[in-house]
């Protein structure tokens, strides 16, 4: 008897794809092959015409809670992802508290699990270095840091989150490094922007949204500063040995990537996780969508060309949520409101779209949203794999469906998108996780509460 099969379905991977049935029995895959019965199973998936993926993660989401649970919270956060076909999330740490302590984690780690939809991994906040051992020793998929702090101070993370003394900085790196996990860091140079953005900006009273425009254009926000505080962050991460996992590739202007790059020519381990709104939101869109995103279209070439041929490693849309009343005050003042984009529902009808389009293949996007990541996070082959023994996790698909993505159909309790009214083809109708149908032909169904914590292999 199994728990579930799929039946009809074209399986496809990062590296080939075959028809095939998929038998699953307590949450794993126990069979693969063209002869399994689907009358003796407890639930069957007619997936003819679809294409079955390795379920897709989203590792870069802000699910803001505990803290600002009203412009998110963990239950509505995994319930869009489930909508969106991923099966799999990693939360960042600009919480209230911040996940920064064992009791902090251990609470942030009991609230996810009682509310989350699919399966997700939790960063440990990298404030104290003393702290670092033991928040990967509760099972935190690696350590984040934010090497930041917004000109005006805004941002509900900055005050408590920034670490811009390198000497802190270097420490966490040595001790995330003993662990064998990754240190992934939101770089910036925090004197450097705040200077260039008050002389040019705020102290001339130019801070409208086309002004914040104009900012972006010329790298002031989130441009060379990022540029600046990778340089350093890569020479230290070097020889304290950590494996190093850079935020935000793709609004960083062309010299991340040479200097990314050349860290790896020469062997050292860094992975850059680009952001595909670096190429899917142009000038024009952005300057419609005004403080609705912090992305301006700045890199657009060159970031469709790392996507394929670059220091690309994953790939993700971010989920960065603000109430929507927040957001709104950014037309007058767009240097003082809070920043973010708002994408993880949309991320794989987006991402399946520019597949249909040519800008990539559906094996390199596999490869970039499920393998890859699976296995820098230390999970693989549990996940990212359709394998006798892995999850079953399944993200499928229609790639002829077509459908416009909207701030009505959205989850997000921000109560808007940055992609309302794009026309997408390609569409996911089942997510799967462990056995488990939690989205259905764009209805959730999954039970708050189901999705667990998965922790990395030790080292």
């Amino acid at each position: 008897m199994y728990d579930l099969v799929l039946k009809g379905g074209k399986i496809c991977t990062a590296h080939d794809s075959y028809f095939a049935d998929i038998g699953v029995v307590d949450g794993k895959i126990v069979e693969i092959s063209n002869c399994i019965d689907s009358s003796n199973t407890k639930k069957s998936v007619d997936a003819t015409g679809l294409l079955v993926l390795p379920g897709v993660w989203h590792t870069h989401c802000h699910f803001r809670d505990p803290g600002v649970t009203n412009k998110e919270d963990f239950e509505s956060g995994s319930k869009l992802a489930a909508a969106g076909g991923i099966t799999f999330v990693i939360d960042m740490t600009n919480n209230e508290p911040a996940p920064a302590t064992v009791e902090t984690f251990l609470d942030k780690k009991k609230n996810a699990e009682s509310k989350s939809h699919v399966d997700f991994g939790l960063y440990g906040a990298g404030l104290h270095p003393d702290q670092v051992k033991k928040l990967v020793d509760l099972g935190a998929i690696g350590i984040k840091v934010f090497n930041t702090r917004h000109p005006k101070d805004v941002y509900p993370y900055i005050s408590t989150l920034g670490v811009v003394d390198h000497g802190v900085l270097f420490e966490i790196f040595e001790e995330t490094a003993k662990t064998g996990l990754v240190c992934a860091v939101h770089h910036d140079d925090s004197d450097w922007v705040k200077r260039m953005v008050y002389r040019d900006y705020i102290e001339k009273g130019n801070i409208n949204a086309a002004a914040y425009v104009d900012a972006f254009s010329k790298g002031y926000m989130y441009g060379h500063g990022m540029v600046s505080g990778l340089a350093s962050s890569l020479y230290l991460a070097k020889i304290a040995g950590v494996r190093l996992y850079v935020l935000h590739v793709g609004v960083m202007p062309d010299g991340a990537y040479d200097l990314i790059d050349f860290a790896k020519s020469s062997g050292q381990p860094v992975y850059a996780e680009l952001e595909a709104c670096s190429f899917l939101i142009d000038r024009a869109m952005a300057e419609k969508l005004g403080p609705r995103t912090y992305v301006h279209g700045r890199n657009i070439p060159r970031a469709r060309d790392v996507l394929n041929n670059g220091p690309c490693d994953v790939l993700v849309l971010e989920h960065a949520p603000h109430h929507k009343d927040e957001v709104a005050k950014g037309w007058d003042d767009n240097f003082g409101a809070p920043l973010g984009v708002i994408g993880a529902q949309e991320f794989l009808p987006m991402m399946l779209n520019e597949v249909n389009k040519g800008t990539l293949t559906l094996e390199r996007l596999i490869y970039l949203t499920s393998e890859n990541p699976s296995k820098i996070f230390g999970i693989y082959p549990r996940k990212g794999i359709i394998a006798i023994g892995s999850d079953a996790d399944f993200t499928i698909v229609d790639m002829n469906k077509e459908h416009v993505l909207s701030s009505e159909e959205s989850l997000s309790r921000s109560g808007w998108t940055s992609f309302d009214g794009v026309r997408v083809k390609g569409m996911p109708v089942f997510t799967v996780v462990r056995g488990n149908v939690v989205m259905e032909k764009g209805v959730v169904k999954g039970a708050r509460g189901f999705g667990k914590m998965i922790s990395p292999k030790k080292q």
